[in-house]
């Protein structure tokens, strides 16, 4: 076990460095992408004193010749609102929102306790408090990483094996639904079931601030049991495929809403020429009312014709 727990320190960095290479890339490519074809849907959330009732700039007298008021505040609280209580699905499913927000908020929590955990092992690792003690940051750390850990898997098992379920016996969901995203489920709920087993082997987390304390520290891998070395390395799998899968969408959602759903940006020539490269793109498909190899420009003249 000595030995896979070593195994287990080291490719925790490889897959922390996939993610991130990963995470890069795919922002790199997602912000790079051509312009939109814009939806211009009202109301627009960055849209200062108009939102409310659905108004834009362009009800203005001479918008061109006017200076426009975008509210960011008002784009942060509406992405927020989704992310954190996904609002979206609560107006339209509330049975799916039930499972979708226990999954969620799950994830959401767990997230909170790496976080718990960090911070724990930098304390035992450089401010040399070991958890848990009778120092009051030490209690604290101790007991809000219990609860929070705890809550979080139990919280997001339930949701995930619901969804999967959901998906399976489902016509309509199981009509649209993906190997892949079975793939996504079940590589997340692998994880939080193995979390859960062991949880059992490590009741108060201290095997997990440790092993967290050896990965930024020059402290001692810590002797850890099968259980938990299963756990960390479907972690790190997870890890590292998270940034090739639609679990991106976490970072996605800013390119869904801020650059297409909410980008009304007027074009006053500014965006003429990259318009101009675009309609010159060649199609390298075909279609019953789509010519091949030509540009979308001469697809459009020959559809008026």
């Amino acid at each position: 076990m000595v030995i896979l727990s070593l195994i287990v320190k080291y490719t925790s960095y490889i897959a922390f460095l996939i993610f991130v290479v990963g995470m890069v890339y795919r922002w790199r490519k997602w912000s790079t992408m051509p312009i939109h074809l814009r939806w211009e849907l009202y109301p627009v959330p960055h849209e200062a004193g108009k939102a409310g009732y659905g108004g834009s700039y362009l009800e203005e007298f001479s918008w061109w010749d006017k200076e426009r008021n975008v509210s960011i505040i008002g784009e942060l609280k509406e992405m927020l609102e989704e992310m954190l209580f996904i609002k979206r699905i609560y107006n339209n499913n509330k049975k799916l929102w039930i499972l979708s927000y226990s999954f969620h908020l799950g994830i959401y929590l767990i997230l909170i306790w790496f976080l718990l955990v960090f911070l724990g092992s930098i304390t035992i690792a450089y401010a040399y408090i070991p958890i848990p003690s009778s120092n009051p940051w030490a209690i604290f750390l101790f007991y809000v990483t219990l609860v929070i850990g705890g809550l979080g898997d139990l919280l997001a098992i339930v949701g995930g094996l619901g969804l999967l379920i959901r998906r399976l016996i489902n016509p309509v969901l199981r009509d649209y639904t993906t190997w892949p995203d079975y793939l996504n489920l079940i590589l997340v709920l692998l994880p939080l079931i193995s979390g859960l087993v062991a949880w059992i082997y490590d009741p108060y987390f201290n095997l997990a601030r440790g092993f967290m304390a050896s990965l930024i520290s020059t402290m001692a891998t810590p002797y850890m049991p099968l259980a938990i070395i299963i756990n960390l390395a479907l972690i790190q799998i997870l890890i590292a495929y998270i940034p090739f899968s639609k679990i991106t969408h976490f970072i996605g959602k800013y390119f869904t809403y801020h650059k297409v759903l909410w980008d009304d940006e007027p074009n006053l020539g500014q965006l003429d020429g990259e318009i101009r490269n675009l309609i010159s793109t060649r199609l390298p498909w075909s279609a019953p009312h789509i010519k091949p190899n030509e540009t979308w420009e001469s697809n459009v003249v020959g559809g008026a014709k």
